[in-house]
């Protein structure tokens, strides 16, 4: 790998982690680095005291000590509350954002706040009494999660998964703003059952300025679809840097 090359930045969701993305990478010729939020894989962590300013951190650190000298942050689902802040952290280095399915961050609120109030007061309730995260039901994620994906897929990704720091899910995102000048992408997932219609578009109406892209897929595309996920996250790392003079 060379100084000057892009690569890409690989965040996961909720429950993930960096082994998410091994089948995309093996598609993908830009450098790839995966990245393990604290709390499981090669950050492991106390999840009880964990939020989201050190998920911030984990990854800016991750990034900075990564041989290239340009990124592309690509994060996927709950990985899109860290984005902004994390754009702002590393500054220059950022030449694009791809948000895959991705949560949009509101300005002083949460990700549990995107949810319906009951399924709010619940999860909030049960981080109380589990301070250490626990996974979500494994017959709901068949449904909303594995939709589109085989037996055998489905499978190896539920028994990886791990209980989620609850900081992360109910910490106020430390900022909502993304870059004005980093070029802006979101990754539609039309089969997505993780997520009603309506309020993926309103997250995207957020997002005036983003560029959006169709994919025929349910909410994991780096399983299901990895070689045309894989593809448009190269087309987009070939762009040229906007900010470059």
């Amino acid at each position: 790998m060379a100084y000057g090359d892009t690569g890409c930045v690989l965040i996961h969701g909720s429950e993930l982690g960096a082994w998410l993305w091994e089948r995309m990478v093996a598609e993908l010729t830009s450098p790839a680095l995966p990245v393990d939020l604290p709390g499981r894989g090669s950050r492991p962590a106390d999840r009880r005291s964990l939020g989201l300013d050190d998920a911030v951190r984990s990854v800016a650190d991750d990034v900075q000590q990564w041989d290239v000298d340009r990124v592309v942050l690509v994060a996927h689902s709950f990985g899109g509350v860290l984005v902004p802040a994390l754009a702002h952290s590393l500054g220059e280095a950022v030449t694009a954002i791809v948000l895959v399915g991705a949560t949009v961050p509101q300005e002083g609120k949460s990700w549990v706040d995107l949810l319906p109030l009951p399924q709010r007061l619940l999860l909030r309730g049960l981080y109380k009494l589990r301070p250490g995260g626990l996974l979500s039901p494994a017959d709901q994620n068949r449904k909303t999660l594995g939709n589109d994906l085989d037996a055998a897929t489905t499978a190896w990704f539920l028994d990886r998964r791990v209980p989620e720091a609850p900081g992360f899910l109910i910490d106020p995102v430390p900022t909502a703003t993304f870059p004005s000048d980093v070029p802006l992408h979101y990754v539609r997932l039309l089969d997505d059952r993780s997520i009603a219609d309506s309020l993926r578009d309103r997250m995207i109406g957020a997002l005036p300025l983003a560029h959006v892209h169709d994919l025929h897929s349910g909410h994991l595309p780096m399983l299901s679809q990895p070689a045309a996920l894989a593809g448009l996250l190269d087309r987009i790392a070939a762009m040229p840097d906007l900010r470059s003079p």
